[in-house]
């Protein structure tokens, strides 16, 4: 049965914080972002979050524990396949589908409906995506491929970047990587990448795969540098990343029907 949209939320506290052994901080967040699909930083201390099926954006408190507003595309509000979120430098936010629309809009204020714009970027044919970030120049976006469409002899990791406001992004990948370059061959099979973020601070990519609870740092010459695993008692499926001021960073897990979606803010790596 489809979940049915949860805009008219109260705004409430989403989950006890608690400290994690490596010093991490960890909240449940609520229902309405059970499925969560997407992180991107709001402020100094704070996230935009949203789940996979519907465009509404939830701005998370880490310092408070709440979803301090809620606001959503559309009336009645977008459906679809969501699977990441970014801001520019300008704070206007982005999300995209795995068929590679991307919807355009400010932030609104809680539970108004917000105008946005919508392009398609093209990939949607090539590659199934998983993720979207701000890039190394101002004016573009990255957008993470989780499965290949065409291609699939060669497994490796692809990225696209999309010029903010236009249609259809350049269609030669940005970075890709074989992945048998930088994974053996137990960690190929399983590695589907569920989030990306650019760290403009240290200039370096992070890529979360969820199901194989792998974290791939990568340099600005595209360079794989470090390969983290997350233990997956704590990280039952990250599907979104954000790299916090202040050089936190930020994992999202998906829940379950018997497990709450969970926020974890570690030090950066």
């Amino acid at each position: 049965m489809r979940r049915l949209s949860t805009f008219g939320l109260v705004l409430a506290l989403a989950g006890c914080q608690a400290d994690d052994p490596e010093g991490a901080e960890n909240f449940a967040l609520p229902t309405n972002l059970r499925e969560v699909s997407g992180l991107a930083v709001a402020g100094p201390d704070r996230v935009f979050a949203h789940d996979d099926e519907f465009a509404i954006v939830h701005e998370f408190d880490t310092k408070t524990g709440r979803i301090v507003r809620s606001f959503a595309l559309g009336k009645p509000t977008i459906e679809g396949d969501f699977e990441g979120i970014a801001t520019d430098r300008t704070g206007r936010i982005y999300l995209v589908t795995s068929d590679g629309l991307i919807y355009a809009f400010d932030p609104g204020e809680h539970r108004q409906r917000v105008a946005y714009s919508a392009h398609d970027s093209g990939i949607g044919p090539r590659c199934e995506l998983e993720g979207l970030s701000r890039a190394p120049d101002d004016d573009h976006l990255l957008l993470l491929c989780k499965r290949l469409r065409v291609g699939e002899e060669t497994p490796r990791l692809e990225i696209y970047r999309w010029k903010l406001g236009t249609e259809h992004a350049d269609l030669t990948p940005w970075l890709a990587i074989p992945l048998a370059r930088f994974l053996d061959s137990d960690q190929r099979a399983r590695f589907a990448p569920s989030g990306l973020e650019w760290d403009e601070a240290r200039r370096k990519l992070f890529v979360v795969s969820g199901r194989s609870h792998l974290l791939v740092e990568i340099d600005e010459t595209g360079e794989v540098v470090s390969i983290r695993s997350l233990d997956p008692r704590r990280h039952r499926q990250a599907e979104g990343i954000a790299i916090l001021p202040g050089c936190k960073l930020a994992l999202a897990d998906e829940g379950s029907d018997t497990a709450k979606a969970r926020l974890a803010i570690y030090p950066c790596p």
